[in-house]
């Protein structure tokens, strides 16, 4: 039996995506599924690859026989990312001996349908396996997903990063972590109280969710009014940018603070990078990061520390009116 509605999700809030080669084979499934759900097309296994890097589809429909890249091959590249290793994959094959059927689920799909495509086995399939995906990720919400603020949790953050370490260093990738506090939030707390304070929180957390760019960039709750950010793929000057347009989208926010030496909310960052070749543990980063924000903070707040800035040389922070500047 089918719902309409899983959590505050509904099937026509979901994405297909749908790789294949043959413009008329797309055409037949977009048409099908039209009614049911949303559907983006792309033409062969490399451009899924590089539209996942920007976005997450809730199912994928994946021709098996593909030039250049097949089916098999694509979904073994998408399953290396961690964003992509719970997408729902769905071979469209025109074989069906039981040698292709073996090969199918080893790949990793959770199904298939042969081709010519029967239309109501299609659509039901598409149905049940977005909505057990639904219910995964409404389950997730409750478990990692941070109540007051809607980022997410230590827990997630437990399962998660050491994952996307991996996932570094088989790639050969940076991953860049940084870490933000709210400037002087205990006065604000002691000044407008807890409920405000608590509506303070989950701006800045709506802010920053916002204005990060990647599906696979995170937004993590740490404790109190203290953020982490995780960008995989990220070397230090990339960090940098991203991070300074976080601390300037808070700052236009213009959220009242008149226990603040810039009479409203700002917030401090500390930056760190492990790269691929390099032995640091994932403490040890988080530690560095963790310094790096110290240093933001008892340099005058409402700017980012990274590595090798001479904090007392380089360090710049806001002045009303003024924008966030490089502090290279």
């Amino acid at each position: 039996m089918y719902t309409d509605q899983v959590g505050d999700r509904t099937l026509a809030d979901c994405n297909v995506l749908i790789v294949d080669d043959q413009a008329s084979s797309r055409l037949v499934l977009e048409t099908l599924l039209e009614e049911t759900v949303s559907c983006f097309s792309v033409n062969s296994g490399k451009e899924a690859i590089e539209y996942c890097r920007h976005n997450t589809p809730d199912l994928i429909l994946m021709d098996v026989s593909m030039p250049e890249m097949d089916g098999h091959q694509t979904t073994a590249l998408l399953r290396e990312k961690p964003a992509c290793e719970h997408i729902p994959i769905i071979f469209v094959t025109s074989s069906s001996t039981e040698e292709e059927e073996s090969r199918c689920w080893a790949s990793g799909c959770v199904d298939f349908v042969v081709k010519p495509v029967n239309a109501c086995t299609l659509i039901n399939r598409v149905k049940s396996h977005i909505q057990h995906k639904l219910r995964s990720d409404f389950l997730e919400k409750l478990i990692y997903i941070d109540k007051l603020t809607g980022a997410y949790n230590r827990h997630y953050l437990d399962d998660y990063l050491p994952r996307l370490v991996k996932d570094s260093e088989r790639n050969a990738t940076p991953l860049a972590l940084v870490i933000f506090d709210v400037d002087h939030f205990k006065l604000f707390n002691d000044m407008y109280g807890h409920l405000d304070g608590d509506s303070c929180l989950w701006k800045v957390s709506k802010t920053i969710n916002e204005a990060l760019l990647r599906p696979m960039d995170k937004l993590v709750r740490i404790g109190g009014e203290e953020f982490l950010v995780i960008l995989p793929n990220t070397d230090v000057d990339g960090a940098k940018v991203v991070a300074e347009r976080l601390l300037q989208t808070v700052y236009d926010l213009n959220i009242p603070h008149a226990s603040s030496e810039y009479s409203r909310i700002t917030l401090s960052a500390g930056l760190a990078l492990k790269l691929a070749n390099d032995s640091k543990t994932v403490d040890y980063i988080m530690l560095e990061a963790d310094k790096n924000l110290y240093a933001a903070k008892t340099s005058g707040r409402n700017r980012l520390v990274y590595p090798s800035q001479s904090v007392a040389k380089n360090a710049k922070g806001l002045s009303s009116g003024q924008k966030l500047k490089s502090l290279s």
